[in-house]
This record gives C-alpha cells, structure tokens and sequence, in this order.
C-alpha cells in the first residue's frame, strides 16, 4: 500500500449487548439494577463522570429487561482492547455490588428459546488526516468490502450453537433466528433532492419526505431504497438516506457491522475489530487504485451456510466450485495482513489462524442424566407414568419430606439444569462450558426425583391429556343420560 494506512485517522465504536443473571447462571431481569447502580455512583460522585464519559457514551435499553448494551465513545484503534477492560471492570464491580452476574454471550444455553440475543456492534470511521469526516466514497468502499467478506466473517466469529437447552444445528443461532437484522445490499453512490421518509419510519418523522438543504441535490450512499439502518451491515451518517441519521453530524459518518455474536472474551473482540480494519482498508486501497469492490456471486448463498455450519461450511466461489470456508477465511486473512502490518497489528488469537473461538474452546458440552425422558420432553410429551426402581423421597408442596417404595407414580415431569463456565471476572461470565440435566416429576402430592434407571410406561403430551379428560366426561355423560332416558321411559 503505497500510501500509508497510518495517514488516516481510524476510530473504532463498540456496542455490546449483555445480560443479567444470578449466581447460578440463569437470566434475572436485573439490568435496571446494574443502570441505577451506575446513576447513583455518577450522582453520588463516586465515580468521576468526566472519566467514565471518555469510555462510555451511553448505556442503552434493551427490549428483555435481563438485557442492557454498552455503546463506547469512539477509540482509536490502538485502544479498543484497554478501554473495553476499564467498562468490563467497571461493570464487574456494579454487578458485584448488586449481587448480579453479567454474562457475555450471544444466546444463554438454557432460557434463550431463541429470545432474548445478544450480538456486538463494531462502528469504523477511516478518515484521511487532510479531511474531517469519512467521504461518501469511503462509506460505500468499506461497506461493499465488508459485505464482500460477509460468509468469512460470520463463519470466523458465529458463536451460539446452543439455545433452548440443545443444540440448535446452526454455528450462529443467533443470526439463524434474529428478527431486526436484514441483509444489506450492494452501496451506491445516488444523486436525490429529497430524503423519503418510508411508512415503517413515520413514528420518527411525520413527513413523506424531507427536502435536502437549500434545495440543492445531494449525493447519498443507498444500501436500503428505505433507509433501514437494522441491518447486518450499513453505512450511517448524514450522507446515507437512513432516516435517523438525516440530521447528524457528518462526523458521525462510519460503517457499522451488527452480524458479529459476542465474542467471549476482549482478546477476540480486539481482533475481530482489526480484522475489519484490515478490510476496510483494503477497500480504500482498493479505491485508490480505481478498482471496483465485486458484487459477490453466491454471496447469499454462502451466508446461510456459515450461519448453519460455521468455518466447517463448504462456500461456493465464483465459479460455482466448492471452496472450503477455512481456506477462503484464511485467503482474506492473507489479504489484510499488508494493511495489519503498517499499523503495527498482530492478531493475537486463534482467529489469524483461521480458527473461531468456538472451535478453539470448543462447544458448551450438553448432559442428561436420562436420555429417554429427555426424547420425550423434546416430543412435548410431559406428562408421564413411570415405575420407579428404587425407594425414593417425595418432597410435599410444603417442603416436607416423606420415604415412598418402588412404585407407579404420574404426573408432570420437568427438567432441572445446572450450568458450569469460565469467567472474565469475579463478576462477569465468559462463556459456559457444560449444561447438565437432570429430571423430576410433579405428582398430586409433591415432587419426586427421577433415576436414570427408572421405566417410562406411558407418556402423553398436554393435547392428549385434555383429549382423555374431556373424553371421560363425554362418556360419562352420555352413560348419565342413558340412565336418565331410561328411568323416564320405565
């Protein structure tokens, strides 16, 4: 690269979107806590504002009240990795205060159904250094760049194969089951007088449209005809036509990459942010040298097979052939390198070597104690007659206990989960390693705790229960009204 990546001004934003949980892993809606907690030190001064304000711009509402997201000011890049420790301690220390976890995943292995998600938002402004704000032709070059990597990208960083207990058949369930976030298509430059204001966006603005300044005709950068900005991946700034952006500061000008799961750790973050300046810094090479970004083929496609199936996908290249996704993630890899080189970047994870973390940490591992029950419960039949093999203890609704002998017991039968993880802190959970479960069973009388060794003699799912009952009282009616017709007839 002839011109020196290190003429420009690169600065990096992160939203990161986390959730609350107690000691034992499971998701509480905690986050107005953790936000109070933060206002009463910043009132109390107990944490200098003017300190926090150059980490943090804000901490956002999320719609599950477990969720809270980080948003940063913007960093330059040499900082991401040490600005994001001080807001991770800082939290850790909230949380801790308010008896609260912090877990920093995508998905939780257990109560995500798929909901609620979690996903980190990376913001890259490249300005040159003669200049204030990212050109228009930037915008569209890092953006169209970005979105060409789009199947490496997510095949390097999809990280939440477990929902609901199991595992989901998807690298990133998270991006399989969102309902925000849509694809972005090719930028273009495009000459409009107007900004229209889309139907989808009238509780912001209650125009039609909004003529451009002076009258005069202005140059958008067009992802989206509407302006959607939920998108995997979208220039922002006054310079799109997104409709939320229309009076912001030109200096707010960045592309904005929302289809990456949370990494679990800052290392990874740190590098996946580096590898997005390497791309986009490439596209600026690429600019200069007045090359056009392609318009992938099969790009489509290819998504929705590092979504399924991670860095182990099979993409398809340009000419139809199968392509290993490893050899295409490290084909981009070797590609960057020259930009990552001139600013003194080495990637210091697994992610250089074209190995997600998921791979190198490996997957949570699932346990259940019995996998017959667990067959049955995925069938939606819970309401099971069992024998027991053993003497056993009932647990009353009162909490007493009582000895029962082998026996038939029926009733409600319901999973227990116990969760193992690693930790970034006192505080804050990493990622977890190891989902066990074990069964119960709720009876007229009380709980009783179910053996691997036990036998299922029938099982029914709820719709077959109420058929048997409201079966039952058809009969028993209709044998009620025999005896009624023929007492009349005698």
């Amino acid at each position: 690269m002839e011109e020196s990546a290190r003429d420009f001004r690169i600065r990096v934003g992160i939203e990161n979107e986390l959730m609350t949980v107690n000691d034992k892993g499971f998701i509480i809606p905690a986050a107005t806590l953790i936000v109070n907690k933060i206002i009463d030190d910043i009132v109390s001064k107990k944490v200098d504002a003017s300190v926090l304000n150059k980490y943090l711009y804000g901490i956002q509402w999320e719609p599950h009240p477990a969720q809270l997201e980080i948003v940063t000011q913007p960093f330059n890049y040499p900082n991401v990795e040490k600005n994001m420790r001080f807001i991770y301690d800082y939290l850790d220390n909230a949380a801790g205060e308010k008896n609260v976890k912090i877990y920093l995943g995508s998905m939780h292995p257990i109560q995500s159904s798929p909901f609620p998600i979690n996903g980190t938002h990376v913001s890259i402004s490249i300005v040159p250094k003669r200049r204030k704000v990212m050109p228009r032709k930037f915008l569209a070059y890092v953006h169209n760049n970005i979105r060409r990597y789009l199947p490496e990208l997510i095949a390097l960083t999809a990280n939440s194969p477990v929902m609901a207990s199991k595992y989901s058949g998807f690298a990133s369930s998270r991006l399989y089951y969102s309902r925000v976030l849509k694809p972005s298509r090719y930028a273009i430059i495009k000459r409009s007088k107007t900004t229209v204001i889309p139907r989808e966006k009238r509780a912001l603005l209650k125009y039609a449209f909004i003529f451009t300044r002076d009258k005069r005709y202005e140059n958008k950068v067009i992802v989206n005809q509407i302006g959607m900005r939920l998108l995997e991946l979208t220039p922002r700034g006054p310079h799109t036509n997104i409709v939320e952006d229309h009076d912001s500061s030109p200096e707010s000008s960045r592309v904005e990459v929302r289809f990456i799961d949370n990494p679990s750790t800052l290392e990874y973050l740190t590098d996946i942010t580096n590898i997005l300046i390497g791309v986009s810094l490439e596209a600026i090479d690429m600019l200069r040298k007045n090359e056009k970004i392609p318009n992938r083929a099969f790009l489509s496609e290819n998504r929705l097979r590092a979504i399924r199936d991670g860095i182990q996908a099979e993409f398809l290249g340009e000419d139809g052939e199968p392509i290993p996704a490893r050899e295409s993630v490290l084909g981009m890899i070797n590609r960057i390198k020259l930009y990552l080189d001139s600013l003194g970047i080495k990637l210091k994870t697994s992610l250089g070597d074209g190995i997600p973390e998921i791979e190198k940490f490996g997957k949570p591992v699932i346990v259940s104690e019995c996998e017959t029950i667990q067959e049955y419960l995925n069938q939606g039949k819970v309401f099971l007659r069992i024998q027991l093999s053993s003497n056993r203890t009932l647990i009353d609704f009162s909490g007493n206990r009582e000895a029962i002998g082998a026996r038939v017991i029926y009733g409600l039968v319901f999973p227990e989960y116990k969760l193992e993880w690693t930790t970034y802190s006192r505080n804050i959970i990493s990622r977890f390693t190891r989902i066990y479960t074990s069964y119960w069973i709720l009876t007229k009388r009380g709980y009783v705790k179910i053996h691997p060794d036990d036998k299922v003699i029938s099982a029914k799912t709820p719709i077959g229960v109420l058929t048997q009952v409201f079966g039952s009282i058809y009969n028993l009616a209709k044998e009620s009204q025999q005896k009624i017709t023929e007492y009349i007839g005698d």
